[in-house]
């Protein structure tokens, strides 16, 4: 009865883990501490968007090799497209989003 209890408290998270980069996906990786600095992905279109946070996702955060927050991942089925970076004043560059807009654009049209 435990082992089936353990099993279905993993799947859930290993799914997630398998799936958060699939398809074409925005993720901001970030912490309470640095939410000042964060971008509002929801400008963004033609791309799912994510925020996770390093205090409830820190295997990602290693698994990505995250060392500086906020830091935004632009992600095509899986592969790493565009990684932005926020500099020593915890800011990320101010043409971020366009930056990311033109990334998916270019995604978007190599589909047709």
């Amino acid at each position: 009865m435990k082992l089936w209890i353990v099993i279905l408290f993993l799947i859930p998270s290993l799914t997630f883990a398998q799936s958060y980069k699939d398809g074409v996906v925005v993720i901001q990786f970030t912490a309470d501490f640095v939410s000042g600095s964060e971008v509002n992905l929801d400008k963004l279109e033609g791309a799912d968007q994510l925020r996770l946070f390093l205090t409830d996702h820190p295997k990602i955060f290693e698994k990505e090799k995250i060392k500086f927050l906020p830091t935004v991942v632009l992600f095509h089925n899986r592969k790493t497209v565009l990684f932005i970076e926020s500099d020593i004043t915890l800011k990320l560059p101010n043409n971020t989003l366009d930056t990311i807009q033109f990334h998916i654009n270019k995604i978007i049209k190599s589909k047709f």
